[in-house]
């Protein structure tokens, strides 16, 4: 389950995901979640936020689309 914090974080604007403490602080817990080595998230996160901010109409929900997808696609490829 997410703590407030996260949810805080992932419906925050883009520039409060921009802090490097945040996006440590979400990469750290995609980590655990997902059971994953931190390295792999990072890579998978940075590729996967790129991917989404050339894409999105909106702005405000790329926070919470990314936590979404690379969650999925840790699980995906991971089984967890």
């Amino acid at each position: 389950m997410r703590s407030i914090d996260t949810m805080k974080q992932a419906t925050a604007p883009m520039s409060d995901v921009d802090d490097p403490s945040n996006v440590d602080m979400e990469i750290e817990l995609l980590a655990r979640e997902t059971r994953v080595p931190r390295a792999l998230v990072e890579r998978l996160y940075s590729s996967e936020r790129a991917k989404l901010e050339r894409t999105a109409r909106i702005k405000t929900y790329v926070p919470v689309l990314l936590h979404r997808q690379v969650k999925a696609l840790l699980r995906e490829q991971h089984g967890t």
